[in-house]
């Protein structure tokens, strides 16, 4: 069986996280990594009709505008709209930015935002089209549309080994804090535990004593191993177009339907894709694909059955009183199963570890 080992650092927060059992799953604003939960997006094809589509989306960045009083704005979006009903003009345009998409990609470039806006605007003075570009607009338009659909999902993270001194440095201050041990029982896969709020009863209220009724379930999710790659990857806005254009669509906010599943997918694996920088983590990550609107961080917040954990080992600098404290927690909870473990250091940075028991005499 896989055993998937988290870090913690000491804090206030930490006995919280152990005592309910918790899993927070982060954003990518709270990352180490900048380039975390994020992607740029790429603009590369070989297909004339996602041409028109990016042309067609060009336009739809100015249309928003048409309340404007600005006699200019409103003069030019009048010319569009001419423009995108001509169809032979809509064809000459397709043509020349197919032309210098292809140049570029035959030279094995990436086309970013700036490198499209860049052909865009050249494609519009050659084909003398009378119209007015406005780049802002449309670079707007994407990062918007990427802080909604890259930015906004969450994740939490493990890792392979539990004895790497740079990790204990980072993530459990400085070997002061503790690491958790998971086993995995079912290959792949991450379980969790999930307790219904109890239904309101005004008449069981008023009792000195009364039962009452909650469900809780065990269920299990996709946990991915984090691949290391030289470049950051990145995803391509054609390949996206069905979000971009159905961003308000229920089914794909709420992935309810089989069309919406392989964005998530693709994302998933975008997200469990990290440079070389980062290979020594030997990481593991639960994502949650989030297409709605931001979560609070309380709404982040996932619960472990107790039996998944089955170690805790504490740094080289926990203090004692922690310890007994951690261990207070979980025989409050009879888990007589879960182990401890003291890391001692040996040679330079190389680590083990030795079991710790609780000693009842000690105060």
């Amino acid at each position: 069986m896989k055993k998937l080992y988290k870090y913690r650092p000491l804090s206030d927060l930490l006995f919280k996280e152990l005592y309910y059992q918790e899993l927070y799953f982060a954003s990518y604003i709270e990352l180490n990594d900048p380039l975390d939960l994020s992607a740029r997006i790429e603009f590369s094809t070989d297909n004339m009709n996602a041409i028109e589509h990016l042309i067609r989306f060009v336009f739809r960045t100015h249309f928003s505008f048409i309340e404007t009083d600005n006699e200019t704005e409103r003069r030019n979006i009048s010319k569009m709209l001419e423009f995108i009903n001509n169809r032979k003009a809509i064809e000459i345009l397709r043509d020349e930015i197919n032309k210098r998409v292809h140049e570029k990609t035959q030279n094995n470039e990436l086309i970013w935002t700036s490198d499209i806006v860049e052909i865009i605007e050249v494609s519009l003075e050659w084909t003398k089209a009378d119209i007015y570009f406005d780049s802002e607009k449309f670079v707007d338009e994407i990062q918007r549309l990427t802080n909604k659909f890259l930015k906004n999902s969450y994740t939490t993270c493990f890792s392979e080994t539990n004895d790497d001194f740079l990790m204990w440095s980072h993530y459990s201050s400085k070997h002061s804090g503790v690491c958790l041990e998971f086993t995995m029982e079912n290959e792949d896969m991450f379980p969790y535990e999930s307790c219904g709020s109890r239904k309101p009863d005004s008449e069981k209220y008023k009792k000195r004593m009364s039962n009452w009724e909650t469900n809780s379930y065990v269920f299990w999710d996709n946990i991915r191993k984090v691949n290391y790659e030289k470049e950051q990857p990145f995803i391509n806005f054609f390949n996206f177009a069905a979000v971009f254009e159905n961003e308000h669509d229920c089914d794909l906010i709420g992935l309810s339907k089989s069309w919406t599943h392989k964005y998530a997918h693709e994302l998933e694996l975008v997200f469990s894709t990290k440079t070389n920088h980062w290979k020594y983590e030997n990481e593991w990550r639960a994502i949650e694909i989030n297409f709605d609107k931001f979560k609070e961080p309380e709404e982040r917040i996932r619960h472990y059955p107790i039996e998944s954990l089955s170690s805790i080992y504490f740094g080289v600098k926990t203090p004692e009183n922690i310890k007994r404290r951690i261990y207070k927690i979980f025989e409050h909870k009879h888990a007589q199963d879960i182990n401890y473990y003291d890391c001692v250091t040996t040679d330079g940075r190389e680590l083990t570890f030795c079991e710790w028991k609780y000693d009842e005499d000690i105060e």
